[in-house]
């Protein structure tokens, strides 16, 4: 009998299969649970797992073990494709999830959590830890180490490592953030693969064409995305983050092939909202992971190149909802096989066997952990509110100004972030000011106040040690160590006026959703006309009154009627040219906007432009092209792209820039040029043909790298240059020998001096936030109120244009009032300073819009994001 029974046992665990035994070797499995080859048909690292396929293992899995997990949807990508988490754990802890997750709600909330129930939860809730994978599809390992974790995690066998986890902690996997991105990765990896797999950097099945797989379907960076909340894949992943509040959260990355492997801690600088308790345990679990690592033999590095700084990415973000949040990055093959600088092979598997190794270790260091972590994370969101209590800004409030659904917007997405928002209700005062009923409120004094006073503070500053460092490298032109941008205010690039109060207010309020109330505009009968104030929300109601066949018209002036002054840019619906229906269109479409309307029985103005003077501008639709593919940024194409479809409903055809060549530019009336180097993809004659279009009535919008390729001496479509530093205009010099004169004696030689670069682009500036002046009397600025708040991130300065060439219809502040938030050097200032940002030439019956810098930043520049519009819609007509 004996026997039997042990033959029984022999065919239910295995030591699975090799690939398995090289994940953590010495492993038993059980048999029951299927392996990736079962399913799949291959092993772990053998092949790139497609996105379909990891969720048919996913499922298979689910099925296999239904008592230790479950599986949840939690959004799908523009492109249709599912994103799944698989909750691990022990039979115990799944029955109970539902409760477990309430509980977890309530130990995030310290102000309604009593004694009793603290001790409680501190001693029975599991530690949660989050393993999230593969945000940038082309960064691929990742993905099938996810695979390889969750078949360990469930086949383990006699594991004390494993029974630990399942005992006291839930882990979630994300296999797959970017799903849309690998599967453009893949085909065209596929694609270029050789017979056998190639090495070569060169080859084909590494050099991914344009856009390449690391961005979604828009092209967004969505390891940027965590505060902004713009794509559905980053809005389904902060539901996940507000139902189990993870104490533990590790973004699995990839970088070049020719490093090693990464892990925390992270390299200066730390945001400073970064408590102590969690700088130790970066410390606490680089060093379990470094003791693993070693025990492996696999090389790795910490403390360099990956911050903590940005509060937007898949790792920060958490971090200031008090988890211990870390970025893990492995080398990456980029294929199944890449030959490293020092000629050793990088392999697939390898990656995968790294991560997943990092991952397990992760996991285990937090379950061996969980009390304390669980007590610490408590700790982390009831020090929150006490900071906020005692800070000089405990209360936050967001004025509705001349712009309301600005200041809704910003609030609706604070809210969508888990922060407690207020709407008052009643008018009250915050020392001498006075605040309307519909203002904002958000208090600093809350378990997120951490996460609000890093998106509402409109500077958070870094170590003066690192600056310092950073200065000193920029001056010998080493390179600064700056990861990402240094400013963000949502605020201030929202252009929504704050006041600040460091007492607590309490006005009559209701609290705030994510999601915008739907609105059913009634409209009063008008005789004469519904006058719609420009603004944020505007441009996209004007857009789809046109589409529905309203005729709308704009005032390039102010008028004022009664006691209400309405500015430049307002839209004018007449009565009289609503046809049958079109009223009951009007009100459905302005609802939906959420655009206010005013009835008008009388056309006579007290001052300004009247209702049908010639300076009354008919609007209509525009037929736009976006510039596609090389040699434009992704970045800033899918920006641009996004912004107009999905922010203002816009339609725009997307034409590759090899076709541009083809186009009918007759049958267009905005072309769009996103950040690029255009040299070698317009010829002489093809810059000649955009000329004549403009003349003929076309309006070309170009951004940022595109306004410099548009005002270079060559091109010459913009009348203006481009800076070198200290302010000379970037044109060729002629020979400077030519003509030379006689010169004083000799001066002594000046070391400094001689070493400087005699050609040089400006002064980098790295993301910083700043104050732009804006021309209310230009059609481009409607809907602002004169001056707003833009991000400056590159090398770019333009000499604003003469008077007699055309409208610098945006200025950079004067120096002593240009930085509102971030990092800009002294120098970049002082040549930033009063400069062009937002420039507007007549060419013909046509135009040029240049923006100096990317006015669609990764779509929370929304302040800019209104000019970007106003130059799409309103060019046409002008």
């Amino acid at each position: 009998m004996r026997l039997v029974m042990g033959a029984v046992v022999a065919l239910l665990l295995t030591t699975g299969t090799a690939h398995a035994q090289e994940l953590w070797p010495g492993t038993t499995y059980d048999a029951g649970i299927p392996t990736i080859k079962a399913v799949l048909g291959h092993d772990f690292g053998d092949q790139i797992s497609a996105p379909e396929e990891i969720v048919i293992y996913l499922k298979a899995l689910a099925a296999a073990s239904p008592d230790r997990t479950r599986l949840v949807e939690y959004a799908r990508t523009w492109e249709g494709r599912p994103l799944h988490v698989l909750a691990i754990a022990s039979p115990a802890r799944i029955s109970g999830l539902d409760q477990i997750k309430a509980d977890l709600k309530r130990l995030a909330d310290p102000r309604t959590l009593s004694g009793a129930d603290e001790s409680r939860l501190l001693g029975e809730l599991p530690v949660v830890t989050w393993l999230m994978h593969a945000v940038h599809g082309n960064e691929i390992s990742s993905s099938d180490a996810a695979l390889a974790e969750a078949y360990h995690l469930l086949a383990a066998r006699g594991d004390a490592m494993v029974d630990t986890i399942l005992r006291e902690s839930i882990v979630l996997i994300d296999p797959l953030e970017n799903p849309d991105g690998r599967s453009r990765f893949l085909f065209q990896n596929t694609l270029g693969r050789a017979a056998q797999p190639d090495g070569d950097r060169l080859s084909a099945e590494h050099d991914e064409p344009w856009p390449g797989g690391r961005s979604n379907h828009y092209l967004f960076d969505m390891n940027r995305d965590w505060f902004a909340q713009t794509q559905p894949e980053t809005r389904g992943r902060l539901a996940i983050a507000l139902d189990y509040f993870p104490h533990v959260v590790v973004d699995l990355h990839e970088m070049g092939g020719d490093s090693t492997y990464y892990f925390a801690p992270p390299s200066d600088p730390l945001n400073p909202f970064i408590t102590p308790d969690q700088i130790r345990w970066f410390e606490v679990f680089g060093r379990a992971n470094a003791a693993r690592f070693d025990d492996r033999g696999f090389a790795y590095f910490i403390r360099e190149v990956y911050d903590s700084f940005y509060p937007g990415y898949g790792e920060s973000w958490p971090i200031f909802n008090g988890a211990i949040g870390m970025t893990y990055e492995q080398a990456s093959a980029r294929g199944l096989v890449f030959t490293r600088e020092d000629d050793t092979t990088l392999t697939y598997r390898q990656g995968v066997v790294h991560h997943f190794n990092a991952a397990i270790t992760t996991a285990y260091t937090a379950a061996g952990n969980r009390e304390r972590l669980l007590r610490e994370f408590l700790g982390y969101r009831r020090s929150a509110i006490a900071e906020g209590e005692k800070t000089a800004t405990r209360e936050y409030v967001l004025l509705p100004g001349n712009d309301p659904g600005m200041a809704g917007r910003l609030a609706r997405n604070l809210a969508g972030q888990g922060i407690d928002v207020r709407r008052a209700r009643e008018a009250f005062t915050v020392g001498t000011r006075d605040v309307p009923a519909g203002a904002y409120l958000v208090s600093a004094a809350q378990p997120s106040g951490r996460l609000v006073r890093n998106l509402l503070d409109t500077h958070v500053p870094q170590p003066d040690a690192f600056v310092k460092e950073q200065d000193r490298r920029r001056k010998k032109r080493l390179g600064d160590q700056i990861y990402d941008v240094t400013g963000w205010s949502l605020p201030a690039l929202f252009d929504v006026d704050v006041i600040t109060s460091a007492q607590a207010l309490t006005p009559a309020s209701t609290p705030v959703g994510a999601a915008a109330a739907p609105v059913v505009a009634v409209l009063p009968p008008a005789k004469v006309a519904y006058l719609l104030p420009w603004g944020s929300d505007t441009p996209g109601a004007v857009y789809a009154l046109l589409g529905a066949g309203v005729r709308v018209h704009q005032a390039s002036r102010s008028l004022t009627i009664g006691p209400r002054t309405y500015p430049a840019g307002t839209a004018i619906v007449r009565a009289a040219e609503l046809g049958e229906g079109q009223r009951e269109t009007l009100a459905r479409i302005v609802g939906r906007h959420g655009v206010p309307v005013v009835a008008l029985d009388s056309g006579w103005v007290d001052r300004g432009v009247s209702l049908g003077s010639g300076d009354v501008t008919a609007l209509k639709v525009p037929r736009v092209v976006l510039a596609w593919d090389a040699p434009t940024s992704s970045l800033s194409a899918g920006w641009a792209r996004y912004v107009l479809e999905r922010r203002f409903g816009f339609a725009v055809s997307a034409v590759r820039v090899s076709s541009l060549g083809r186009l009918d530019l007759g049958k267009v009336d905005v072309l769009v040029l996103p950040q690029g180097s255009y040299d070698s993809a317009f010829s002489d004659d093809a810059v000649k043909r955009l000329r004549e279009w403009m003349r003929a009535g076309g309006t070309l919008v170009t951004l940022g790298e595109a306004s410099r390729w548009a005002a270079s001496e060559k091109v010459n479509l913009l009348d203006t240059r481009p800076e070198l530093r200290g302010g000379k205009p970037d044109v060729e010099e002629k020979d400077k020998d030519k003509d030379k004169k006689p010169t004083d004696p000799p001066q002594p030689f000046d070391y400094d001096k001689a070493v400087q670069p005699e050609r040089e682009r400006p002064e980098n500036t790295p993301g910083a936030v700043v104050r732009v002046r804006l021309d209310l009397e230009h059609w481009l600025a409607s809907g602002t109120d004169g001056g707003i708040q833009a991000i400056v991130e590159g090398r770019r300065v333009f000499t604003p244009l003469k008077l007699d060439k055309g409208t610098n219809v945006g200025t950079y502040a004067a120096k002593e009032t240009l930085v509102v938030g971030g990092l800009a050097w002294d120098d970049a200032q002082s040549q930033l300073a009063q400069k062009a940002f937002l420039m507007h030439q007549a060419v013909g019956k046509g135009h040029i819009v240049a923006f100096a810098e990317e006015p669609n930043y990764r779509a929370f520049t929304e302040a800019t994001e209104l000019l970007f519009a106003n130059a799409v819609l309103l060019g046409v007509a002008y």
